[in-house]
């Protein structure tokens, strides 16, 4: 197949899609509202589903429905993807070729494709659970977390390749959609890192700091691979000068580069706290949190202290060939324009709000856990977030960020914040 494919039933192209930044003005949003989906998730399968916990669905779509209606009363167009797949699915050739795509095992002998609506292509098929059926579809529990099947750089949307088995038909839905949906008519769309079987990137490692410069997290689920072959795409095909490949530890913890450091303003971030520069602090809690359970009866399974052996690191990729390695990722960060460190905020606020710097580092992980660090720019200087990291949000309003607050009791037991929810399909330049 071809690494660049062009939308199905184009459109003039020049389509006014495109992302330049993490902070522009956000016009354009693409969602999903989770759903029966979740319904074949139980204790014994979380974990395969990449949850750590059981959704409660009549508390969390009233959330993702709260969450929504916060974005659209500041002016920001919405959209739903399964509207979106059942526009293209009213085609019954489309909806027919799209089944046919995203069945792995194929269609059994004499089955009507148009048998599987497009809801099953989310929540599974069969829909319903009996002894011995045979399992076309798995249900696609993590899609709501929209930010990681695809993404916009500049004007070009690329279709991530998950992992995890569980996620990977997000990605290849995505690329159906996107081929064939006149919104997306024009857009180039670029599925070489999906086509390939050794390269993994999820958008949740993608960050887009300015016109020029994107920073991909190496981590639990994007490889180095995967970064390489998108920084040549971008080389080759925008105007992107540099990728920043930052090496973060690869736990479950700091899933994606997003959990981890978010843009709220031109060169400013949200961070989890001293894991950039002190990261002998971290190893300390560990061995002190690994006593505790030790004496509590029971068998420690958090961060092991290795994975604290260096700070993050950050390799950068230039256009001409050459490449820079910084041992301090926030530090290479700085010496190259993306951030000023004088105004980081922290998750968990500001030290001064605690007796010691170990308190802080414990409120920290609670933040995080929570996704402290995971707010999405509305616009320069004004994010959304739960409503639940009160310390972190503090800490934002006290450097004149705007916060728009939303509940999201349930929806973070997936683990993910607003940005991991958000697909930017339109944002302004800055």
């Amino acid at each position: 197949m071809n690494n660049t494919t062009a939308a199905r039933n184009p459109q003039p192209a020049g389509s006014n899609l495109g992302v330049y930044s993490e902070v522009g003005r956000l016009e354009k949003v693409l969602v999903h509202q989770p759903g029966w989906e979740h319904r074949r998730m139980i204790p014994w399968n979380r974990e395969a589903m990449l949850c750590d916990d059981i959704l409660d669905i009549e508390t969390a779509r009233p959330e993702h429905k709260g969450f929504v209606q916060k974005m659209r009363a500041l002016g920001i167009e919405v959209l739903y993807f399964l509207d979106l797949l059942k526009d293209v699915c009213a085609d019954p050739v489309q909806h027919a070729e799209i089944v046919e795509a995203v069945t792995p095992n194929g269609l059994p002998p004499g089955m009507n494709p148009l048998s599987i609506q497009p809801t099953n292509l989310v929540i599974g098929y069969p829909a319903h659970y009996r002894f011995g059926e045979t399992v076309l579809l798995e249900p696609t529990v993590n899609l709501y977390f929209m930010r990681d099947p695809s993404f916009f750089i500049t004007d070009k949307l690329i279709i991530s390749s998950p992992k995890m088995p569980i996620r990977q038909r997000e990605a290849y839905l995505m690329r159906e959609l996107v081929r064939r949906h006149p919104i997306f008519a024009g857009v180039e769309v670029y599925d070489g890192i999906l086509n390939d079987p050794e390269a993994t990137i999820e958008g949740g490692d993608v960050l887009i700091p300015d016109e020029r410069t994107v920073m991909v997290g190496i981590s639990e689920r994007t490889n180095d691979r995967g970064a390489t072959m998108l920084a040549e795409y971008l080389f080759e095909h925008t105007s992107i000068e540099r990728l920043f490949k930052v090496h973060i530890p690869k736990r479950h913890e700091y899933m994606h580069l997003d959990t981890l450091l978010t843009f709220v303003d031109r060169q400013q971030i949200v961070t989890l706290p001293y894991i950039w520069e002190q990261r002998e602090l971290y190893q300390r809690v560990v061995g002190e949190v690994r006593e505790q359970v030790a004496r509590l009866g029971a068998t420690y399974t958090g961060p092991p202290e290795e994975i604290y052996t260096e700070c993050p690191w950050l390799e950068v990729m230039f256009q001409d060939g050459k490449t820079k390695r910084y041992d301090n990722a926030i530090q290479g960060m700085a010496e190259l324009g993306v951030v000023v460190p004088e105004i980081t905020v922290t998750v968990g606020g500001d030290r001064a709000q605690y007796d010691s710097v170990e308190e802080h580092i414990l409120e920290a992980l609670r933040e995080q856990w929570n996704d402290g660090a995971n707010t999405f720019a509305l616009k320069p200087g004004h994010v959304i977030t739960y409503d639940r990291n009160g310390r972190t949000i503090r800490g934002l309003e006290d450097v004149m960020v705007e916060v728009t607050k939303f509940r999201g009791g349930e929806l973070v037991r997936g683990r993910g914040g607003a940005r991991c929810m958000t697909m930017p399909l339109k944002r302004g330049r800055i």
